[in-house]
């Protein structure tokens, strides 16, 4: 009997390098990846794997009449398969989608997704949690694999991103490095920086910023210890932004799982965020501090905090978090899911 085709949906994003360092480990363990092409939906046959990602692209539109008609489509798509033999899969990355945050009709449609795949992934058993509560889904049909770390994904420059932003070398810099929007938090951060009043400190803020949220916020209150750089971070410089920070900051005002931290920690970079989501799980005690959100004074304390860790432990706890974040372990476990059978041997 010949190995399924995993037809990953997607296999490779231009914003994220997840889909594309699962695939290459699933590759590795011997199973073949494809792209799942929506001009030829209809290619994946009985055995097979289709394994989705952000299904919210699939069926959301700029007005409710075309997302319905969307919708639907979908919907027979994923049912057309299921009748075909084919495997569902879905990693849910985030409860809601970002875009839309919580309403009734995502709410049907993810309730629906989970319903007809064979299986779901999640990336914490805090997130397992939360979706088992808020759909209604047996909390068997949800596997935990976690997030998969970014050690050698991105390759930097070289670049002197101090030496840019005029930022002394022996400053302690915080950095915030990612879209911004109304949820990442960033004005807290702010607030909360400017409060501490360390002339030793300084803070970057690099990233897109959303349509409709702005910055301009930062200017009349910048006491010159604040660097903003409001526009889109390529791959080739992440790596430079993030060896220019001693110490990444997260302060999201929601959040399911953070590539952010993972990225932070890939590079040993301690994480300073509040307790939501799976971040706990991922910030191991020693990676970073994490604070409580509820508490209005909880953020300026953990960066305060922060800037006294040590990191020759925190590189120390970090090295033994990135292990457990190993990618061959998560695709092998994920291949024994797939197929529902231990039959395929996995490099784990």
């Amino acid at each position: 009997m010949s190995n399924p085709t995993v037809y990953m949906w997607p296999k490779a994003s231009p914003h994220n390098k997840y889909s594309e360092l699962l695939t290459k480990s699933i590759e590795d363990n011997g199973l073949q990846v494809e792209h799942y092409d929506k001009r030829n939906p209809l290619k994946p046959s009985k055995g097979d794997i289709v394994h989705m990602h952000w299904p919210s692209y699939s069926y959301q539109a700029s007005s409710f009449p075309l997302t319905l008609i969307k919708s639907l489509f979908f919907a027979g798509l994923l049912l057309f398969l299921k009748a075909r033999g084919v495997r569902l899969f879905w990693t849910v990355h985030n409860v809601w989608p970002h875009s839309t945050g919580k309403s009734k009709w995502d709410y049907r449609m993810r309730k629906f997704i989970l319903s007809v795949c064979n299986k779901g992934f999640v990336l914490s058993e805090s997130v397992k949690q939360e979706v088992t509560e808020t759909f209604g889904v047996s909390a068997d049909k949800l596997i935990v694999t976690p997030h998969g770390h970014y050690v050698d994904a991105y390759v930097g420059t070289g670049t002197d991103i101090r030496g840019r932003f005029g930022i002394p070398p022996e400053q302690f810099l915080f950095l915030f490095v990612g879209r911004i929007n109304a949820y990442k938090g960033v004005e807290k951060l702010v607030e909360a920086f400017l409060s501490l009043k360390l002339e030793s400190a300084g803070l970057l803020i690099a990233g897109k910023v959303d349509d409709g949220y702005s910055l301009d916020y930062i200017d009349p209150i910048n006491d010159g210890r604040i660097k903003v750089y409001p526009q889109f971070v390529d791959d080739r410089e992440l790596v430079d932004f993030l060896k220019a920070g001693d110490v990444m900051v997260l302060p999201y005002n929601q959040i399911t799982t953070s590539g952010s931290a993972i990225l932070a920690l890939s590079h040993f970079k301690p994480v300073v965020a509040p307790r939501l989501g799976s971040l706990s799980e991922y910030i191991a005690e020693g990676c970073g501090i994490l604070y409580d959100p509820d508490d209005p004074d909880g953020l300026r304390k953990a960066l305060a905090k922060s800037i006294d860790m040590n990191m020759s432990e925190a590189e120390k706890h970090i090295s033994k978090k990135l292990a457990e974040l190993d990618w061959q372990g998560i695709a092998g476990k994920m291949i024994k899911v797939y197929t529902g059978t231990k039959r395929y041997e996995v490099n784990v």
